[in-house]
């Protein structure tokens, strides 16, 4: 496969809420990645990004094959679909969070879109440090106290907002961008509000989503679907201008 980027990094560690990142951007021809946002943990200190070969069907395969670490040592680390922790596409639009090797508990989360064929538009990495901090968010969550991460992806043709909520065993992402018709979904028998919500058949983890406001939202994790309906419900709406969390905070 081409190699078509090496992502260097500063040796960094979670400090905060959403913590100081190390953000690069990188510029290459159209259609491939535009914007790599990396929080490290202490030994990782590069991501190398691959051409997703043609004719891939599966999001998994698309992250695992383009996707290499690179450690301190020189050694790299390879993704595994063993290690996926959710999996979901929602239109064209693509999300996945997996697990690394040889970091425990260290995460990535990898945006993608697809037309014919997979391009990956955005990834975090995130771990958990001693400095980490983790925030109460006034949201209906399984745990009070979570870590958060953020990011923003505009430049690609449908815009998208994410927050990923984590700590040592459960993560979750919420995404918002515009709304648009859904062929996907299944729609779930429960209103809360108004709300209408649709659940995802995803490969791995739970996923959910409903309009609001002309903004589609999206909450897929590792929870139960009930955990991320109770979640959902707790949202306030997305012209909030804290969005997803409570604007007092």
């Amino acid at each position: 496969m081409k190699r078509i980027g090496l992502m260097c990094v500063l040796v960094l560690g979670l400090t905060g809420c959403t913590t100081s990142e190390e953000t690069k951007s990188i510029k290459k021809d159209r259609d491939e990645v535009e914007t790599i946002e990396v929080t490290t943990s202490p030994e990782w200190v590069g991501t190398l990004v691959e051409d997703v070969p043609k004719g891939t069907e599966s999001l998994s395969d698309a992250v695992v094959q383009q996707i290499t670490l690179q450690y301190k040592d020189g050694s790299e680390g390879h993704l595994s679909k063993n290690d996926v922790i959710y999996e979901t596409t929602v239109g064209d639009i693509g999300l996945i969070a997996i697990g690394h090797p040889n970091q425990t508990p260290s995460f990535g989360v990898y945006h993608y879109s697809r037309d014919k064929e997979w391009v990956m538009h955005g990834m975090k990495h995130f771990g958990i440090t001693d400095a980490s901090d983790k925030r109460r968010h006034d949201l209906a969550l399984p745990q009070d106290l979570m870590y958060t991460i953020d990011s923003e992806i505009d430049d690609v043709e449908r815009p998208v907002k994410l927050w990923t909520l984590y700590d040592e065993t459960q993560l979750v992402t919420i995404l918002m961008t515009d709304a648009f018709s859904v062929g996907d979904g299944e729609r779930i028998n429960r209103h809360a509000d108004g709300v209408e919500y649709d659940r995802l058949n995803q490969p791995s983890g739970n996923g959910i989503y409903y309009i609001s406001q002309d903004k589609l939202i999206l909450v897929t994790g590792n929870l139960s679907e009930e955990e991320l309906l109770t979640l959902a419900d707790s949202l306030p709406e997305p012209s909030s201008v804290s969005f997803p969390f409570d604007d007092t905070e």
